[in-house]
């Protein structure tokens, strides 16, 4: 998609005004193809488009579309960032489309995000204090509604964990949802973390050979790239051989053993479905919904990220602080809060605790 992206910023650089220059952004810099540098211009494009994930990549050229859709709707000349056009946007995205104000803020961020490939800087307009008055003003017409997703708490974890010993659709299916299953909650991973959405690429997703046993206490689990890994470093998710009824080290190591005996190749997809083929983020909360209904659980209000909203509360009840649940979530900012649950039976005893 980063040649499409690239003519596409070329294109709004041509007929935005005034005109942007290669002095201000590479994308205008209009270099014949036996310039000396236009191999490292080219080079430095790609980088650029590199900067930001996939996943963000294809959010910020939604809501482009949607820009682009607003203004030939309105007979406007497109790309058109004055301080109107963005309000009026902004305006026609929460009355017209009916999105809440952390949707237009992403949108907004996919904007500047545009802007700044055609002009090399932020545009004005959304810096703007009245845009920001803007964005809140609609933010308390309309508050963010609360909430509903429930965590799978340690006691949900182990009832589906036995649905799944006790035989589920297949072998590879129980074999495959007990290792996501644990994975995704003792490792407060995000469902992006164990799934796919687009076509397997053993360089993002998991493989095989990601799951590596370290001794007989620990087995390690390497998560290529995540949201809140900017720079691709990766990051090691330990599981500990624990003694509880779930038994989280000997099931991923049977599961391995499970795996290897099965594939060609250590950069094979980890998780796979029946007919081999990547565990997809679709078929992960399918199946997820089924096992609950199955362990007794409505699965209603019951989602992928229900392991890290409850490993997430489960930790907090036990008393791990801020940072420590920050750490193991590989939250950046203070967004972990909001994965935090408090049940009745918690409040209770909180109550209990100050008549001591």
């Amino acid at each position: 998609s980063l040649p499409f992206l690239f003519s596409e910023v070329q294109d709004a650089g041509t007929r935005s005004r005034p005109h942007s220059n290669s002095s201000t952004s590479l994308f205008s810099a209009d270099l014949p193809i036996n310039h000396p540098l236009k191999s490292l211009l080219d080079t430095s494009i790609e980088s650029i488009l590199q900067a930001v994930s996939p996943r963000t990549l294809q959010t910020y050229y939604t809501a482009w579309k949607s820009f682009k859709s607003f203004h030939l709707s309105h007979n406007l000349s497109f790309p058109e960032f004055s301080l109107l056009t963005v309000t009026s946007f902004i305006s026609h995205l929460h009355s017209i489309k009916g999105l809440q104000a952390g949707s237009i803020k992403s949108y907004l961020s996919g904007i500047q995000f545009f802007h700044k490939l055609i002009h090399g800087k932020p545009t004005p307009a959304i810096n703007n204090s009245q845009t920001s008055l803007l964005v809140k003003g609609i933010q308390r017409s309309c508050p963010t509604r609360p909430d509903t997703r429930q965590p799978i708490t340690i006691d949900i974890l182990t009832r589906c964990i036995s649905s799944l010993r006790l035989g589920y659709h297949s072998i590879n299916t129980a074999y495959t949802l007990e290792a996501m299953f644990i994975l995704a909650f003792f490792g407060f991973l995000r469902c992006s973390e164990l799934t796919i959405t687009s076509l397997f690429d053993p360089n993002i997703h998991p493989s095989i050979s990601d799951l590596q046993i370290v001794d007989n206490e620990t087995i390690s689990f390497f998560i290529k790239q995540s949201k809140t890994d900017r720079d691709k470093r990766g990051h090691f998710v330990y599981i500990f051989n624990l003694q509880t009824p779930i038994q989280p080290y000997h099931a991923l190591f049977n599961y391995l053993q499970y795996k290897l005996s099965s594939s060609k190749s250590p950069l094979d997809p980890l998780f796979t479905n029946d007919s081999n083929h990547p565990a997809t983020r679709f078929w992960f909360q399918k199946h997820l919904k089924a096992v609950l209904i199955k362990s007794g659980v409505s699965a209603e209000h019951f989602s992928s990220d229900s392991f890290r909203i409850g490993a997430a509360t489960t930790a907090a009840q036990k008393g791990l602080s801020q940072q420590q649940i920050k750490t193991l979530g590989r939250w950046s900012s203070n967004a972990f809060k909001t994965y935090i649950r408090s049940s009745r039976f918690f409040i209770r005893n909180a109550h209990q605790a100050l008549t001591n």
